[in-house]
């Protein structure tokens, strides 16, 4: 890997004096300061012609940097800094964004695809982060690494700390159709009203720290990581499982989330604990829009005893938990301002109390999030649409996160012990479903 240069990216236009300073809402204060990988893999558009390859290439960075200052302009707290811990806004000073550019020596790209192990070890390289001269401050960095073969990966890291995934993919998805609307006359490229979520949701002063939960989770002890897929007619086989006069159609998160659950407490005496995040845009009244950028998720909690192994009952309590979400906490997220505030404030400090506890109890407990739905294999910068959207999972332990498959199928990271590892491993009704991709130590 060599790195062929470093740029950084500004604004198209300067930023407008009043919006210098974009305060966060009360969900971007509890949310962490972590950076966000994405990695989206884009293949050759010329046959082993090397020149020809170079040639595309430097055309497609050029777009990008074109596309990206001009988007910029949009999302224009990306292009500023995170100020101190104690702060609670983002210094939108257009800075800009770092831009690196790599080049990928003797590989070939389906080379790395077709290896799952070699992928996941060689993926870290293609995200900025992995050079240490940047400071956390920055809230946006890129790297695209071509390859001699003309196939290239996007790399993005993105802060946690103003956007969730919702807002993610939205701001992919935009730079991308700005990114192609000069090529393609049937992209209309609707310049976005960016709302920011602190317009509802003011910052608060002694808001709770989610610190208790993120060190419990991030463990010294050795542990791994394995990649099951689960494809759509294994899905499909679970989903009729799944299915009971109380769920009658349970989605893929549910019947996914259900058999990794079930297989998971398997072998455990013990009662067990899930919890997972929800995008609460579409479950207010009225819904939100995917331009209202930020934090704003709920935390549900679903609890399963030790004699529950139905895969029906399982959904149920997936569902109920969900539903516990929406009648205690955002109902009242519906109401006046203030009423909305105290809320968040409620499920946040239930949340940490609740896992507190169970931390130090007698209980499986295991973290789910899921990136299902959202369109990362829609993302066309005007070359088409990515062969692979990944991330880089976190050493996590008792950490699930799903992500969609080309295909419509179902992708899960998972990071246990070593020892518990060897148990799931073993489970033959999950390996009935799913195929293990690769088994990674961490």
């Amino acid at each position: 890997m060599e790195v062929i240069s470093q740029e950084f990216i500004k604004p198209v236009s300067p930023t407008p004096n009043h919006l210098k300073s974009f305060e966060y809402s009360i969900c971007d204060q509890f949310a962490l300061s972590n950076h966000i990988p994405i990695l989206l893999y884009y293949p050759a558009q010329s046959d082993d012609n090397i020149q020809e390859s170079k040639a595309i290439n430097s055309s497609r960075l050029k777009r990008l940097k074109k596309s990206l200052s001009e988007i910029l302009a949009h999302y224009y707290p990306l292009a500023g800094r995170l100020r101190s811990n104690n702060s609670t806004s983002v210094d939108c000073n257009d800075e800009g964004v770092p831009f690196i550019e790599a080049f990928m020596h003797n590989r070939r790209l389906e080379d790395i695809l077709n290896n799952p192990d070699e992928n996941y070890n060689t993926a870290k390289s293609f995200l900025p982060l992995t050079f240490e001269s940047f400071p956390p401050s920055f809230l946006l960095l890129v790297q695209v690494t071509s390859f001699e073969c003309g196939g290239i990966v996007v790399g993005v890291s993105v802060t946690h700390k103003i956007l969730d995934m919702s807002s993610v993919i939205t701001f992919l998805t935009d730079w991308a159709t700005l990114a192609r609307q000069d090529d393609d006359p049937n992209t209309n490229f609707m310049h976005p009203q960016l709302v920011p979520l602190a317009k509802f949701f003011p910052p608060r002063n002694n808001v709770p720290s989610v610190s208790i939960i993120a060190e419990a989770s991030l463990t010294k002890e050795p542990c791994r990581i394995n990649i099951y897929v689960f494809n759509p007619s294994s899905i499909t086989n679970l989903k009729i499982k799944a299915t009971s006069e109380n769920i009658t159609t349970p989605s893929r998160v549910d019947v996914v989330t259900s058999i990794m659950w079930k297989c998971l407490t398997a072998y455990s005496n013990r009662s067990s604990v899930l919890t997972y995040n929800v995008n609460l845009r579409k479950r207010v009244s009225p819904p939100m829009h995917a331009h209202h950028i930020g934090n704003f998720i709920g935390f549900a909690v679903a609890s399963k005893q030790r004699s529950e192994k139905d895969m029906a009952d399982i959904v149920i309590s997936l569902r109920k938990g969900l539903s516990e979400l929406e009648n205690k906490y955002v109902k009242r997220l519906n109401g006046n301002q203030d009423e909305a505030i105290d809320s968040i404030l409620e499920m946040l400090r239930d949340y940490l109390s609740s896992m507190a506890a169970r931390i130090n109890d007698d209980v499986d407990l295991y973290q789910l999030t899921s990136w299902c739905g959202f369109s990362f294999y829609d993302v066309d910068f005007g070359w088409g649409k990515p062969i692979l959207f990944s991330s880089i999972p976190v050493k996590c332990k008792n950490l699930l996160a799903l992500i969609d498959t080309k295909d419509g199928g179902v992708k899960v990271y998972i990071c246990l012990s070593e020892d518990d590892m060897k148990m799931l491993e073993k489970n033959t009704e999950l390996l009935t479903y799913a195929t293990l991709e690769t088994s990674l130590p961490i």
